[in-house]
């Protein structure tokens, strides 16, 4: 067998791997978000953090929705690839489908697919 890593010409997993980030990121916002509204009984405005948290909430959404396209993207390079493990890309697609409405598990669908991915090519 050679080695995966030459044979996989995908960067797919790139958006794969930018889920988990995405989740950490939004509950830090929500924990602010929290402070805030908890602070704000002595008049701030809560709305604000919306105003600054509103950039990166539309590339979480982007990455929310890409999340089915690059599993099956990168599962199809994976199984046409010279590697060890064949991963069947409509169902890694589905279950991304299926979860991006839970951010905490298409988080963990990530990081287990990401975690195959790199055993499977550093054979």
């Amino acid at each position: 067998m050679s080695d995966g890593s030459s044979d996989v010409d995908s960067r797919w997993w790139l958006l794969v791997l930018a889920m988990p980030i995405v989740t950490v990121v939004e509950a830090c916002f929500a924990v602010l978000l929290a402070g805030f509204v908890y602070v704000s009984a002595d008049g701030m405005d809560p709305s604000m953090v919306l105003v600054a948290a509103a950039p990166f909430l539309a590339i979480a959404v982007i990455v929310r929705a890409g999340l089915p396209i690059a599993l099956y993207r990168d599962a199809r390079a994976i199984r046409d690839a010279d590697v060890e493990w064949a991963p069947d890309p409509a169902n890694w697609g589905f279950l991304g489908l299926g979860l991006i409405v839970v951010p905490v598990l298409d988080s963990l669908l990530a990081a287990v697919y990401l975690t195959r991915r790199s055993r499977a090519l550093a054979d």
